[in-house]
């Protein structure tokens, strides 16, 4: 593990908690300082150096802005799978360097919304429904209780070169893409002067390669909210992420027929990311013996296209129009 902020402790603690052996973290900050630290598991080995050791996954779970830098110094040590957190990088321009390097392949990038039941039905029930007419996704909630101990103008998040919803809501791009197909122009404004941070508040987006998708992100909302909804030809799907259900909407000749499938274990952020790091390790060859196929990892080429309609938000909320999609 490289990093030991609130991300990289919640790995740590999942890793700990699955019994995985010789757990070893890198802080950015100096090893003394982490003492006694109750997040982090009596179990894990705080080092001040990669260890001389074949290692099965590197997790970097550091700022965005050194996320480039810390890979491609993991990778040095060839890990046979690198975990990258969101973003890949503040840019898809940045992002590049990690596409050239010879071990890209080797590179996931967390993405742990595709690892909800929820989305994996959601994904099975979809080709099912007839056409895409259109789908918004909202994904809102209130930056000042994100860090209570905190003061949100001081962290990454609020700064313009790293932070911003583009960047910390980035799932909430890459699961639409899962989902109805990457847009190639968009459409964005974003919204500034609430909070008064410096990186964007607010972010609304419109493509419409697949159907007209409208996607709301929000800093600014203290009522959290975070959802899909997808209108078709033979009805809807509706995935409240924050309830952890499914509604399914069929158009027939008596009427609309309704059903909810709830997936109750999908509330946990541990079991989550506990099945994230499952198939994580079965790409390095570590065999666990109870990961749902339907579960995919983000491969390096996701995570650069999301950050790639990030840019393209970014790009459009100046000119005023739309723009492509460059990665």
């Amino acid at each position: 593990m490289r990093g030991t902020g609130s991300i990289g402790a919640r790995h740590l603690r999942v890793l700990a908690g699955m019994g995985v052996d010789d757990i070893f973290a890198l802080p950015v900050r100096p090893t003394a300082s982490l003492a006694g630290r109750s997040d982090i598991p009596a179990s894990v080995e705080l080092v001040t150096s990669y260890p001389e050791t074949e290692l099965d996954v590197v997790i970097i779970a550091t700022d965005t802005s050194r996320h480039v830098e810390d890979a491609l110094e993991a990778l040095d040590h060839s890990p046979k799978v690198l975990l990258l957190e969101k973003p890949v990088s503040q840019d898809a321009a940045s992002a590049r360097t990690l596409s050239a390097h010879p071990r890209s392949d080797t590179i996931s990038v967390s993405a742990p919304l595709r690892f909800h039941q929820g989305l994996a039905v959601m994904a099975d029930l979809l080709p099912r429904m007839g056409q895409v007419t259109s789908a918004q996704v909202r994904s809102q909630s209130w930056l000042p209780s994100w860090r209570p101990n905190r003061d949100y103008r001081d962290s990454y998040s609020a700064r313009a070169a790293e932070g911003g919803v583009l960047r910390d809501l980035v799932h909430d791009i890459d699961y639409p893409v899962l989902l109805l197909g990457a847009p190639s122009f968009l459409q964005a404004t974003l919204g500034h002067g609430l909070l008064g941070i410096e990186a964007e508040e607010s972010a609304d987006l419109l493509w419409g390669d697949h159907g007209a998708v409208h996607i709301r992100l929000d800093y600014v909302s203290p009522v959290k909210t975070r959802s899909i909804r997808v209108s078709t030809t033979d009805g809807a799907l509706g995935w409240d992420v924050v309830q952890n259900e499914i509604a399914v909407e069929i158009a027939t000749a008596a009427g609309i027929q309704r059903t909810s499938i709830r997936f109750p274990d999908d509330a946990s952020v541990d079991v989550v990311l506990a099945r994230q790091t499952l198939a994580v390790m079965e790409q390095a060859g570590v065999s666990t013996g109870n990961l749902m196929a339907r579960f995919v990892p983000a491969a390096l080429p996701d995570g650069i296209r999301a950050v790639a309609i990030c840019d393209a938000a970014r790009a459009a909320h100046s000119s005023g129009g739309k723009e492509p999609i460059v990665w």
